[in-house]
């Protein structure tokens, strides 16, 4: 019998005329156009694209429309922001009458990324229970507000723009990937309000971003580093890549991954770049394995992994397969068995802390026995935004200011945590090799 998020998964598989202007050019602009990261074969890079990219001159057009759109949305979302921002930052936000201490979620309940959404929401849930069990915030119980954003950047700046608006609220978490949440930053940053996407791995949510944007995941540039790391001290050679032809992610990643393998004597004997959204990889896969490669590394998402590795195993290949994500996108994948990848949480890890964290969950999600990086991430994330706000105050300048100088905050993902001020991300991040067995990832000593 399915879990209930097998079956969800499966169902899914003012003032003035200027602000009127400028909701007008937003709606224009935004509308008709794809957002960048979801056109195929797009790369900002200086040079030739990738293997698999579209070609010049189509993909000037696109890139130039697009880009176009963005920059006019962008200016768009930030002229609604000056419409009503001067009352949130009169305040700074902070506690309603009622003196209840609002976050906000930025995440996916409907869409492609719901599976995630739900996910989150859980974890959320659980951690915001224990802390108003546990006396909240100082006396003050905890609440979310949730949007759905699908975890699209067209929805994500509007979702922000409700979030910045509401003065109640003093943080927002998300969004699920940074594709949605980097468009969303300047919104965020225009109302000074802390976007905490402790999910998004690309650097430049951080890098690119402002005092307001705060990550505790790991970097991609961090996780295909070690990934490269990891397989040639596991005696593999020579490697065949396949990475999402995004801009915003997949790129990104496969450079690290690239420059760390030319460093450590990795062979990539062929790259090529695939679109999320086929269903069809097996034309690209036979380019990458052509060169017989040793082991393979899928550098993406979980739903695309559990197509790529059942494609992979059709067309001949046996060797290792190095990617995937959460244990339910494999669900019904058997060839997916025995891949490996470095995760920072493990169900199993016997740590009093995780233990507990798992135990709880299970206990009020008995139909959701597999908890996996997202969950346990969420469940920290909450609990970092209690501890800032501990420290700092309930207002949107106190929490801000608690990020900065909280320190060994307990988390069931890393141990402890403690964020470097200047990338406004965790010190010292450690990964642990997993392999899937028996539907679950498990660390790997091999």
């Amino acid at each position: 019998m399915h879990s209930r998020r097998q079956q969800r998964r499966r169902r899914s598989h003012r003032r003035i005329r200027s602000c009127d202007v400028a909701r007008r050019h937003m709606t224009r602009a935004v509308g008709p156009v794809m957002p960048l990261c979801q056109v195929p074969g797009a790369d900002l890079r200086r040079g030739a694209p990738p293997p698999g990219a579209v070609k010049e001159p189509l993909m000037s057009r696109i890139i130039r429309r697009t880009l176009l759109a963005s920059t006019v949305a962008a200016a768009a979302a930030m002229a609604l922001a000056g419409c009503s921002l001067a009352d949130a930052n009169a305040t700074g936000g902070g506690n309603p009458a009622d003196g209840t201490v609002y976050f906000g979620v930025s995440a996916a309940q409907t869409g492609q990324y719901a599976q995630y959404g739900e996910q989150f929401k859980q974890a959320f849930d659980l951690a915001v229970e224990q802390v108003n069990a546990a006396g909240g915030i100082d006396g003050h119980p905890v609440a979310l507000k949730y949007e759905d954003s699908q975890s699209d950047p067209k929805q994500s700046v509007t979702v922000a723009q409700k979030f910045v608006n509401d003065p109640e609220v003093i943080l927002v978490f998300g969004d699920y990937s940074s594709a949605a949440s980097i468009p969303a930053s300047p919104i965020y940053t225009a109302g000074k309000l802390l976007q905490y996407g402790f999910n998004n791995s690309n650097p430049d949510f951080t890098d690119k971003g402002t005092q307001y944007q705060w990550s505790s995941s790991t970097t991609t540039s961090d996780t295909y580093t070690w990934t490269a790391d990891y397989i040639k001290k596991q005696g593999v050679d020579s490697v065949g890549v396949s990475y999402l032809n995004t801009s915003d992610w997949g790129i990104p990643a496969y450079q690290a991954f690239k420059a760390e393998a030319a460093k450590v004597d990795l062979k990539i004997t062929a790259a090529e770049a695939v679109d999320p959204t086929s269903d069809d990889y097996r034309p690209s896969l036979t380019k990458a394995v052509a060169g017989h490669p040793e082991a393979f590394v899928h550098i993406g998402y979980g739903p695309d992994a559990a197509k790529l590795v059942t494609q992979l195993r059709a067309i001949g290949f046996d060797g290792t397969f190095y990617g995937g994500q959460d244990e339910q996108s494999f669900d019904g994948t058997p060839d997916a068995a025995g891949s490996i990848i470095g995760a920072q949480f493990v169900q199993t890890n016997p740590d009093p802390a995780v233990q507990a964290f798992v135990k709880a969950f299970t206990q009020k999600y008995p139909d959701d026995a597999d908890v996996t990086n997202f969950e346990a991430g969420a469940y920290d994330a909450l609990k970092i935004a209690v501890a800032a706000a501990k420290a700092g105050g309930t207002t949107r300048e106190g929490i801000l200011k608690g990020f900065g100088e909280i320190k060994d905050v307990p988390s069931v993902v890393y141990g402890s945590v403690t964020f470097d001020p200047t990338t406004r991300r965790i010190l010292n991040p450690q990964f642990t090799p997993t392999i899937l067995k028996d539907g679950k990832w498990v660390a790997y000593n091999g």
